[in-house]
């Protein structure tokens, strides 16, 4: 009895085995590394370099003008600019329908091939600023408010006025200064011109950052309203309405413009979507990929099996019997990469070709009791693709003028199988499992000089996606398998085909990119004589 995970046996020469498989595996945790606050090597949420407890210039590169603005606007040097707090939970889901068919060409040659059908969804719940009190800056309301530009309009043009006056009465005080309440005015001249001189830069600044001036709108950022920048800006144009009043300048009404509502779920996802911004990538949310993985051909050679031909000695085996078989495997790079705008999103496949080799050893006592040890090397071979350059894995983030073509060459595998196997009786077998997995670094290159966000020069390097994609890997799992092949053999059914199903866990993992994974999945194969007796 055959039951899950890879053996030495071939299949019978002239014999066509079908295999459908039904693959069900989701993860929503992974084994960190250099996570702030966490162990190496700790179980972490899937998500865990989305949520942020402040979104600022790190985060988007863009806010280091609004900041540098609003800090000079507000007098608060020490101001920081932030979007807020972001909570995401990934939880990815993949669903794989492998079909497969494998020939017997000679007693010891097997040749096959097995073509993944892939659905990848990846669930992402997204919420953002939970209490409405985290961030300090908001969308700028007079980018959708017409009113509220209006009204920012209004308040520059009543400083505009109040400015004007005062400059005229210190012409016509100095021109004559007998004038009426030219005495106390030319006595503060000085106070004056330094508050029209400060009352211009402070204009300057709300029409930067508010908007209003000639029918701009400023930044697309301004400070929430309710916080202490927008607070301190209001406190700012009380003082100048006093101030002007002092010297006899009126005409100031307003009260200083207007702030930002609180970024919430919804309005956060243009930030994404929005090219205005820099991002220019799909919303943060779920997304579903369908479609054909990456094609595997093969071929399996036997060595050497101590049942020989005796179709008997298989049937009833006695005492200790072996077999060495080994393979060959090219893996079609047919699936589909994860797209580079969506941060979240998974691939069908990892759309490069691979060569493999294969060691398949079978160990059996008795009647019973039989062991599979299987060790895999996988070369993966060098292309391009398209992705974006992260500057570290914990800034996923990447601004659109990051999106490159680069060289990519991922990291060798290499994969230790054991299964023990025991067959109750000819129908029924368990087997558990043992899978140690060890990836190899990956290799990007590639080296562009571009502009930022703000239009300063910055050369990226693709080695930068190297980093946490060493990785180790510790599953175990079992079976359970109903089989008529071995009644076939006795001439007591039909039709030979067994039924599997299996459960694995990732139970160990190191390396940064290494998802906690729970699989389940049910194998359907049929043999069906070709050719030959």
């Amino acid at each position: 009895m055959l039951g899950a995970g890879d053996d030495a046996v071939p299949v019978p020469a002239g014999v066509l085995r079908f295999r459908a498989m039904s693959r069900w595996t989701l993860f929503g945790e992974r084994y960190g590394l250099n996570t702030p606050g966490r162990k190496n090597g700790a179980v972490e949420p899937l998500g865990v370099d989305f949520n942020l407890d402040t979104i600022g210039v790190k985060q988007f590169e863009s806010l280091a003008p609004v900041q540098a603005g609003i800090r000079a606007l507000a007098g608060m040097p020490d101001w920081v600019a932030s979007l807020g707090k972001s909570v995401v939970r990934v939880r990815d889901q993949v669903v794989a329908t492998p079909l497969g068919v494998e020939l017997g060409v000679t007693s010891r040659l097997t040749i096959g091939a097995l073509v993944p059908f892939v659905t990848a969804t990846s669930n992402v719940d997204f919420r953002m600023n939970p209490t409405g009190l985290e961030p300090t800056i908001g969308f700028n309301p007079a980018f959708t408010n017409a009113s509220v530009l209006q009204a920012n309009t209004l308040l520059l043009a009543q400083f505009d006025s109040a400015a004007a006056q005062l400059t005229r009465a210190l012409g016509t005080c100095a021109a004559v200064p007998s004038a009426p309440g030219c005495a106390a005015l030319n006595a503060n001249a000085a106070s004056a011109r330094t508050l029209l001189q400060n009352a211009a830069g402070f204009t300057a600044g709300l029409a930067q950052v508010y908007g209003g001036r000639n029918g701009a709108k400023g930044f697309p950022f301004v400070p929430v309203a309710g916080s202490t920048a927008q607070a301190s800006v209001t406190a700012r144009v009380a003082a100048f309405r006093s101030l002007f009043a002092s010297f006899g300048s009126a005409g100031i009404v307003g009260t200083g413009p207007s702030g930002a509502a609180p970024l919430t779920a919804t309005t956060a996802q243009a930030l994404f979507t929005d090219s205005s911004f820099g991002i220019a990538s799909k919303p943060l949310a779920t997304s579903i990929t369908r479609g054909i993985g990456d094609i595997d051909l093969f071929a399996t050679l036997n060595l050497f099996d101590s049942f020989g031909r005796d179709v008997n000695k298989r049937i009833a085996p006695k005492g200790f019997n072996w077999r060495q078989s080994v393979g060959g495997l090219y893996r079609l790079g047919t699936g589909t990469l994860k797209s580079p705008d969506d941060f979240t999103g998974l691939g069908t496949g990892d759309h490069q070709n691979d060569v493999g080799v294969r060691s398949y050893t079978d160990l059996l006592w008795g009647s019973h009791f039989w062991l599979s040890l299987v060790a895999k090397y996988d070369w993966q071979m060098a292309d391009q693709i398209v992705t974006r350059i992260t500057a570290a894995p914990d800034q996923p983030l990447a601004p659109a003028y990051r999106r490159q073509t680069v060289g990519r060459d991922l990291g060798d595998v290499f994969e230790l199988q054991v299964n023990p196997r025991w067959s109750i009786t000819d129908y029924i077998g368990i087997s558990a499992h043992y899978d140690y997995r060890r990836k190899f670094s990956d290799r990007y290159t590639g080296t562009f000089t571009v502009n930022d966000l703000n239009g300063q020069p910055l050369t990226i390097d693709a080695s930068t996606l190297d980093l946490e994609t060493e990785a180790r890997e510790h599953r175990l799992g079992g079976s359970l398998t109903y089989s008529t092949v071995a009644a076939h053999e006795k001439g007591l059914v039909r039709v030979p085909y067994d039924i599997t199903y299996s459960h694995f866990e990732t139970t160990l993992g190191s390396g940064g990119n290494v998802p906690k994974l729970v699989q389940d999945q049910i194998q359907f194969r049929l043999y069906t004589r070709l050719f030959g007796r």
